[in-house]
């Protein structure tokens, strides 16, 4: 993209990155902002408030978050622009965070209010279609310098965040959100390749989404099961 002569090769990726900056420094000049645009049970379920779907996922709690998830876009939202094109990232980055924002409806649909933030959702969603279009991807814990293959990474990771949803941490960090975006993310994935069995791309989808999709089906028929 060219703006007054300059060349910006990942206007999508780079431009969300801004958003979360500026949307971050205005919140600290706005104690009430980060409120107002969470994401929260009882205001949805109450108050109507639905934009808190979308808007949850450009406020973050703190310089750590915003940092964990600037980067992931940076890594994982190129990657995918440039393969995809902006206006396919950007679809995929909404329709995560929008995923993320009802899986973790869904899934705490019991709780009185239920409080979330963060781009993580549609970080996940992100990452799915980075793993599953980039076979030889090599992926690692933030500071820790060991690397292991993507979809190996995203089927531990996402059955991980299946089972944290059942501890106390799931009061801390919204896993159901990681979810929901890693499922949009690995459906759009699947979707636009082709996959053949025993592939890489073939194993992160049935290991690394199926069970997110079988987590919310049991949910559902037996939510007395789950915490």
């Amino acid at each position: 993209m060219n703006l007054g002569g300059y060349f910006i090769e990942h206007p999508v990726s780079y431009g969300l990155i801004a958003s979360f900056l500026l949307i971050f420094i205005a919140g600290l000049n706005d104690a009430g902002m980060t409120y107002r645009w969470m994401f929260s049970t009882y205001n949805i379920k109450h108050r109507r408030e639905w934009y808190r779907l979308f808007s949850s996922g450009f406020v973050h709690n703190g310089w750590m978050h915003l940092l964990l998830n600037c980067l992931g876009i940076y890594f994982f939202g190129t990657l995918v622009e440039y393969l995809s094109g902006g206006i396919l990232t950007l679809s995929i980055f909404l329709a995560s965070v929008l995923g993320g924002g009802l899986f973790a409806w869904f899934i705490r649909r019991g709780d009185n209010d239920y409080q979330a933030v963060g781009a993580s959702g549609g970080v996940m969603g992100l990452l799915m279609c980075a793993v599953m279009w980039f076979d030889g991807i090599q992926l690692g814990l933030f500071l820790i310098p060991i690397a292991i293959p993507g979809w190996i990474f995203v089927i531990l990771f996402n059955i991980g965040s299946i089972v944290m949803t059942q501890t106390s941490d799931r009061n801390r960090i919204s896993h159901e959100g990681h979810l929901g975006g890693a499922l949009i993310g690995g459906l759009i994935g699947y979707y636009f390749t082709p996959q053949v069995p025993m592939t890489h791309g073939w194993w992160a989808f049935w290991l690394g989404t199926a069970p997110i999709l079988l987590f919310a089906i049991a949910h559902g028929l037996r939510p007395r099961l789950f915490k």
